[in-house]
């Protein structure tokens, strides 16, 4: 009955010319549903250029996020070709919004039937077919986003089982802050961009409202304190996203009964085949990984979809070849584990544990000198006077058996006694 009505509702959403056909053809596989995020507000300000944060409380470290998550995003201010801001030649402005992940169309009538987990899946779209769906081809033009991740998982399969497997740029990876659109596109020398811009630095103005042209894409010497994200540049992924607005009487309520009467901006990350990469041995899909330049060009409001989308594919191919992917520990298999431990290899988490169990009772050999390992220093068996319990008021035989048990030498009369 249940898969009856499900049957009907789609259908409904079908003539309605607002529901793809399939889960399979527009809207993404099971894939890249977990995420890691721990970037603030600041930093994710500095990844931008140097622009403004909205909702910037809704962010906080996050070890095992999915769906339904806030996640911070840059979009351009401008909506279409006449929409542009003071900047260098016309460019668009940027700005960070914390948007929920898992989209929620415009047209939705009801909220809760993008809230939970019995409804549509739309935290990933296909790309290969977003430009054939009504769902997602009319945000194609003026709704292009980046989103920003530490790194994400996904499972390998291993015999019979899974592997979590933890997926991040490497320390050296160039890409700490998204490139001017002059820089991206080609309007300025890549070498004759700031640097300043790529370093974490605490003591910079806390969210500066107007983006900074020409943001360094090529230092990678940065050194982030506590609390500002990952030492290694995030993820940019090339994303589409949304506004949904509640209606004005207030009968607006969520999956949990709550009326709702803010507006909800909701984003979905895009997702290409994998065929040729690495991550073609974990997955059959990935997500469409932007460098800082097509992530400029992704988000330029004068660009036409089919104009970046080919050079965006092209680069991510090339990024998911110099992803480090990390077994880690299957703890993150349960969304309830939100620790710095989900991002650490499993080796190492193993040798945590140990450490905490029964490895405490395992004494650590030690390198001589020579090179060879030391065994444990030995334990003396021989126990003393004061450890033992003879005392005068003892019967005599046991008196002798301790005192013998101790090296004490016994005289000879009173074992003679003792024998008689």
């Amino acid at each position: 009955a249940q898969a009856l009505l499900l049957a009907k509702w789609r259908e409904s959403r079908l003539r309605e010319g607002s529901a793809p056909q399939s889960a399979a053809d527009s809207w993404g596989a099971a894939m890249c549903g977990r995420g890691v995020c721990t970037l603030s507000a600041e930093r994710c300000s500095r990844i931008a250029g140097g622009a403004r944060v909205r909702n910037g409380k809704r962010l906080r470290p996050r070890y095992n996020l999915g769906p339904h998550s806030f996640v911070p995003v840059v979009r351009s201010t401008g909506h279409g070709p006449a929409a542009k801001r003071d900047g260098p030649q016309g460019a668009d402005a940027l700005e960070v919004s914390a948007m929920r992940w898992g989209l929620v169309p415009a047209f939705a009538k009801r909220l809760e039937e993008y809230e939970g987990w019995g409804g549509p899946s739309t935290f990933n779209a296909r790309v290969e077919g977003v430009e054939s769906s009504s769902m997602w081809r009319r945000l194609l033009s003026g709704n292009r986003c980046v989103v920003l991740f530490d790194g994400f998982y996904e499972w390998k399969s291993s015999g019979k089982g899974k592997v979590p497997m933890f997926m991040r740029h490497p320390d050296n990876f160039p890409g700490h802050v998204i490139a001017s659109q002059e820089a991206a596109n080609g309007a300025l020398p890549r070498e004759k961009t700031a640097s300043a811009q790529g370093v974490c630095q605490p003591t910079e103005p806390l969210l500066p409202v107007q983006a900074t042209p020409g943001a360094s894409v090529a230092d990678t010497s940065v050194d982030c304190p506590p609390g500002d994200g990952p030492q290694h540049p995030p993820l940019m992924l090339a994303a589409l996203f949304d506004t949904w607005r509640p209606a004005d009487d207030g009968s607006t309520r969520n999956f949990k009964g709550e009326v709702v009467v803010e507006p909800l901006e909701s984003v979905s990350i895009l997702t290409m085949d994998s065929a040729g990469t690495p991550l073609s041995s974990v997955h059959d899909r990935m997500p469409v990984f932007l460098s800082p330049e097509t992530a400029s060009r992704w988000m330029d409001s004068s660009a036409s979809f089919s104009q970046v989308i080919g050079p965006a594919m092209k680069d991510a191919t090339s990024i998911a070849g110099q992803l480090l992917m990390i077994e880690v520990a299957p703890l993150v298999s349960n969304m309830r584990n939100d620790s710095p431990e989900c991002i650490l290899p499993k080796k190492e988490y193993d040798s945590k544990q140990l450490s905490k169990g029964i490895g405490r009772f395992f004494v650590k050999k030690t390198a001589t000198p020579s090179g060879e390992c030391a065994a444990p220093p030995a334990v003396s068996q021989k126990r003393s006077a004061t450890d033992s319990h003879v005392s005068a008021d003892m019967p005599p035989a046991k008196r002798v058996r301790e005192e013998r048990s101790l090296g004490v030498k016994v005289a000879d009369s009173a074992v003679i006694d003792l024998e008689d």
